[in-house]
């Protein structure tokens, strides 16, 4: 299956543009009066939906989407590594991932680093840690240090 990078940044915008759309719709949930939310919940049949469900999304976010959109990123970066001689059948650990593709690619050590710290905070909101530097990092800087990666790649691959 051929791949494209700019169709690879395209999928990471995308859960970028989902991000801000449940951004607004939780701000919405988050200044509505009781009243409002009951009509907006009930018409969906939610009625047990809690103020501290609302408050727990709105918590979670960030964390909910920034999984998201590097799921999105290792599913590319491993389609290209795939294709690299005897990598087909084998198998490594994110890191290993990232390290081998910025290597063959000839990515600059700073942007392969700066993926490699989203990955570290990805695995501490899984994990739900704090391990060490990349524990606190905004969504949008995550996006970007995505996006500078993949934007090292070849054009088209696969």
């Amino acid at each position: 299956m051929p791949h494209s990078r700019f169709e690879w940044a395209d999928r990471i915008k995308a859960a970028e543009r989902e991000y801000q759309a449940v951004r607004v719709a939780l701000d919405w949930l988050l200044g509505a009066t009781p009243d409002e939310m009951h009509d907006v919940t009930d018409a969906r049949g939610w009625d047990d939906l809690a103020v501290a469900d609302i408050y727990a999304a709105d918590r979670n976010l960030d964390a909910t989407y920034l999984i998201r959109m590097y799921s999105v990123f290792e599913r590319a970066v491993s389609s290209y590594w795939r294709l690299l001689p005897g990598n087909a059948g084998r198998e490594v650990e994110g890191s290993v991932l990232i390290d081998e593709v910025g290597a063959e690619c000839k990515i600059l050590t700073d942007v392969t680093r700066d993926a490699q710290a989203v990955r570290v905070h990805r695995n501490n909101l899984v994990h739900r840690r704090i391990d060490d530097h990349a524990a606190t990092m905004a969504f949008a800087d995550a996006r970007g240090n995505l996006l500078n990666f993949l934007g090292e790649l070849p054009e088209a691959w696969g």
